[in-house]
């Protein structure tokens, strides 16, 4: 079968031919529809980290995947062929509570997989082979969009973080909120659009910041799901005097980060799910003045990464929200299906304006 191929640590990625895996009793054979990209893909494929199986130099890349149950192994139930699909990413390291319960977003040892990523293959392949702990049934209603639930359960999990810790103070019985909560989200590429979306969905009075105008896809978007853009281009200032109760940051840029977290307001909380790189520059802060705010405030910063089933089947029926509220702008989320012999501007050119490129494998 045909599979997008990286030898970790080495940059640059291949198409090519490979076996295709053998599925056993209890597995489930998965078609690869389509798969999305994004900059932990690019970050593999430029060698920053990406690691193959056990026994191999190569890495199938790939982890937010669709596809269609092809087959079923001896003593699967519940599945059947034509099931659309999507598979979970990161795989337990079987010695902590956390991965033996089915929360290896929380794993304690550092031992987990993950698929497309590091120790087992990926999704970006014509087919793929797993067992049904791991796989997420689909309506078919929701198709179109359903590439998008990888990076939206990373955005459950974010939202869940820092509400819990949002949550440490209220409710007060017998008090009604006087207003409705105020998030920020910072970046709006997948993750933090689909930050957007959610946080909307819950009722929350959404400013959304990147350092672009007005006539970027993201920001003709906003305005349809109720949301708000600003350009920060030129610094935070048109944020002013705005306070935000949960600021959701999917940039990666750490100067950014502590300048949002001064844009938090009493009791606020910061989740941030970007990565930045380990050798990018060190940032000069008024740490004093920071964290003397923190302290006084009650604010908290958290970082979030990852997801496990549970996110994914909460974020299947908040798809099936965002598919009844605002259809459009849901789809346009998705900016660009190319067919998968066209992966080198994805995975390895630069592009713009996009919010979510995917390839497709089949039809």
């Amino acid at each position: 079968m045909r599979a997008l191929v990286v030898v970790p640590p080495t940059p640059g990625v291949g198409l090519t031919e490979v076996p295709e895996p053998t599925q056993g009793p209890g597995e489930v054979k998965v078609r690869v529809i389509e798969c999305g990209v994004c900059g932990t893909d690019r970050d593999v494929v430029a060698g920053k980290y990406g690691q193959p199986p056990a026994g191999s130099t190569q890495l199938i890349l790939g982890h937010e995947n669709f596809g269609r149950v092809e087959s079923v192994g001896e003593g699967v139930v519940d599945w059947s062929p034509g099931d659309l699909v999507v598979a979970t990413v990161r795989r337990g390291c079987n010695e902590c509570r956390f991965c033996w319960t089915n929360r290896s977003d929380f794993c304690t040892t550092g031992r987990f997989k993950e698929r497309g990523i590091g120790g087992l293959d990926g999704y970006l392949a014509e087919v793929y082979v797993e067992v049904p702990e791991y796989l997420v049934r689909v309506p078919t209603r929701l198709r179109k969009v359903a590439v998008l639930l990888e990076p939206l359960s990373v955005v459950e999990k974010a939202v869940e973080q820092g509400e819990a810790i949002l949550d440490r103070f209220e409710p007060t019985p017998g008090y009604e909120r006087e207003t409705a909560r105020a998030a920020l989200v910072a970046g709006t590429g997948a993750v933090g659009m689909l930050a957007a979306f959610l946080l909307r969905s819950l009722g929350y009075a959404v400013t959304a910041v990147d350092r672009h105008d007005e006539t970027t896809l993201a920001a003709t978007l906003l305005p349809k799901i109720g949301a708000r853009h600003v350009n920060v281009s030129a610094g935070l200032e048109p944020l002013d005097p705005d306070r935000f109760d949960l600021i959701v940051e999917a940039t990666g840029a750490p100067a950014l980060d502590f300048e949002l977290i001064r844009r938090l307001s009493r009791n606020g909380v910061g989740v941030l799910t970007g990565i930045p790189a380990a050798d990018a520059p060190a940032v000069p802060v008024a740490a004093g003045q920071i964290w003397r705010e923190f302290v006084l405030k009650n604010q908290a910063v958290v970082g979030s990464v990852n997801a496990n089933r549970r996110h994914f089947q909460s974020g299947l029926r908040h798809l099936g929200r965002f598919r009844r509220d605002w259809k459009e702008a849901l789809e346009s989320l998705v900016t660009s299906r190319q067919p998968l012999d066209d992966f080198h501007d994805p995975l390895m050119g630069k592009e713009t304006g996009t919010i979510k490129t995917v390839l497709t494998l089949a039809r």
